[in-house]
């Protein structure tokens, strides 16, 4: 599965939630300061390089991330290319003229998905979501029962990718196969998100009322048995980050 924490020795796995949040927030603003091919590709080349070195995840594990993003994205590329005007003419086929400042466009917007996408599941695989409620209770001082409910939409995701294998897994020994054509293609999805829905609102319910047994959210504040510690691994990233970051803003408004 690609969308949950997994334990390993890196620097980003040493990382404090608050620090990477702020490192995520960073970036993410980064990428939206220039709509320009090369400042993206220069961005999206760092992000992919620490998800490598500093993160140590594997890039045949971020291409499999990658893919469902990958397949929007040609979508939303194509639709730019052809829908952003532009003075450069570039290609020409009959009526049909695409220019250099489209492409460009769009491939800027391209990278800028990527790299949200890849910096958004550096997070999520370096960072324990029981660390994510702790820090944002005790950091940011977030109410516990919203930090909760953060911390559950991030479990949830990988539980629905697991709960789609089992799915599958059991259709597939009951004799039901996949089928070709768009019909029977519409057809498998129907028997495939049936299922999957009717998985996800008992588990919710469950939940629910485990959380409601436990008097979950009765008291303003809990106590914890560990606390969180911005190390310095954490403040080196959170501090980089900032700075990089008021330089491009800097560097935009000169240039």
């Amino acid at each position: 599965m690609t969308f949950q924490y997994y334990p390993k020795e890196s620097f980003m796995h040493k990382v404090d939630p608050v620090s990477k949040l702020i490192w995520l927030v960073c970036l993410s603003l980064s990428v939206f300061i220039f709509n320009t091919a090369i400042p993206e590709f220069i961005l999206f080349l760092i992000t992919f390089t620490m998800a490598v070195g500093l993160a140590r995840l594997k890039i045949a594990f971020l291409l499999k991330g990658l893919w469902v993003i990958l397949v929007f994205s040609l979508g939303f590329f194509i639709l730019q290319v052809f829908m952003v005007p532009g003075q450069t003419l570039w290609m020409e086929w009959g009526s049909i003229r695409i220019y250099q400042e489209s492409v460009n466009f769009a491939v800027a917007i391209t990278l800028r998905m990527l790299t949200i996408f890849i910096s958004s599941l550096i997070f999520v695989v370096t960072t324990d979501p029981r660390d994510i409620v702790l820090a944002l209770s005790q950091k940011l001082k977030v109410p516990y029962r919203f930090a909760y409910a953060i911390s559950i939409a991030l479990r949830f995701i990988p539980t629905l990718e697991e709960e789609a294998r089992v799915i599958e897994t059991a259709q597939t020994i009951r004799g039901v196969r996949k089928q070709k054509g768009w019909k029977n293609k519409l057809e498998n999805m129907k028997r495939f998100t049936l299922p999957l829905l009717m998985s996800s609102i008992r588990r919710v319910q469950v939940t629910s009322i485990t959380m409601e047994a436990k008097g979950y959210g009765a008291y303003k504040d809990r106590t914890y048995i560990r606390h969180i510690r911005i190390l310095k691994e954490g403040t080196i990233l959170y501090v980089v980050s900032i700075c990089t970051l008021c330089v491009l803003a800097i560097l935009k408004i000169v240039g």
